[in-house]
């Protein structure tokens, strides 16, 4: 049965989302803006405008949880009266705000601050998760945060086994590894092709960029166990080829060209390592344009890669503010946010 005359509701559904997105020029205005005031006037022009009347190093927590109840609202109306099937995607995309909520308490207790002042219960109220992260308050490092998670058996576990032998440096790093394996084995496990092809294009990205982070950081003997699932032959370039040879062999995958844009003038490992941070949002956008094409609207990997971008654009959004309050120079957002331009 097609995907059409299966989820015949969800086509409409994919395409609200799509025009609910943000023109890619007010993205880069807040992306460029040169202060908090002119971040939040532009802000207030679009489908996220906040009710903060004036925007501050101090209320930036405030912002992000404005921002993501607006984006679960956006989500709410997929969700409400869909299928089975979709309601199941739709949860695996945001328990990405459950593995955030546990690096934030991870980052707090680090830096002897309040746990519960970085918490977005939203999310967990609504996938009914409330109680893994209720279940982390009160730990005293993040040693027990990584013991309750193994006793919860909970995925997250094993980025703190990993911080645990390899560097505490690299948890939030390693969060989001679990992050992609949980979200990725949940769409695989559905033995539907267009999410299945979607969960294997994504994992092949981050693997990629596990293999450079694991020659920067001294640990390519030990890929095997840090990337998810098996090895393609674009993630062992990665892994061994010089970075050139590697761009070259990544240039026919859809983030392949992304990332040449914004490593062209300076290929190096390290650069590479950031610009594949930097290019995901628009890696999303272009999947999700692919996926639309190739499986129509109405298939669960078209929502998927939709639903993946609508994320990145929300992160993105906040990850500008952020950037904007550290005081950090237009010129350097300029570099981070360059790929959006591709969007």
């Amino acid at each position: 049965m097609s995907a059409t005359f299966k989820r015949p509701y969800l086509g409409p559904r994919v395409r609200g989302l799509r025009i609910s997105e943000l023109p890619r020029d007010k993205l880069l205005m807040l992306a460029y803006s040169n202060t908090l005031d002119e971040f939040l006037n532009v802000l207030k022009t679009t489908p996220y405008a906040v009710s903060i009347d004036r925007l501050t190093r101090e209320n930036i927590a405030e912002l992000r949880r404005e921002l993501i109840k607006i984006y679960l609202d956006k989500i709410r109306s997929i969700f409400l009266g869909s299928g089975k099937d979709v309601k199941e995607v739709v949860l695996a995309s945001i328990k990405f705000f459950e593995f955030d909520n546990i690096r934030n308490i991870a980052s707090a207790i680090k830096a002897g601050k309040n746990p519960e002042d970085f918490i977005i219960w939203e999310p967990l109220e609504f996938t009914r998760r409330r109680h893994i992260i209720a279940s982390l308050l009160g730990s005293k490092n993040v040693e027990e945060i990584g013991a309750r998670l193994e006793q919860l058996r909970h995925p997250a576990s094993k980025a703190f086994a990993f911080a645990a032998k390899y560097g505490e440096d690299k948890i939030s790093f390693f969060i989001d590894r679990q992050w992609l394996e949980d979200f990725t084995n949940t769409l695989t496990a559905k033995r539907e092709r267009s999410l299945t092809t979607f969960a294997e294009e994504v994992r092949d990205y981050i693997n990629a960029s596990i293999a450079i982070r694991a020659r920067i950081w001294g640990l390519s003997d030990e890929l095997n166990e840090l990337i998810v699932g098996r090895p393609t032959p674009v993630v062992l370039s990665a892994a061994r080829d010089p970075p050139a040879k590697f761009l070259e062999f990544a240039e026919a995958l859809p983030w392949g060209r992304l990332l040449i844009s914004a490593v062209a003038e300076s290929p190096s490992l390290e650069n590479i390592a950031v610009a594949m941070d930097n290019i995901y949002p628009a890696y999303m956008k272009k999947l999700s344009d692919i996926y639309i094409a190739r499986f129509t609207e109405f298939s669960l990997g078209a929502l998927a890669a939709q639903l993946e971008y609508m994320r990145s654009e929300v992160v993105t959004i906040i990850k500008a503010a952020s950037l904007i309050a550290e005081g950090i120079s237009a010129e350097k957002r300029k570099e981070i946010f360059e790929p959006l331009v591709k969007i």
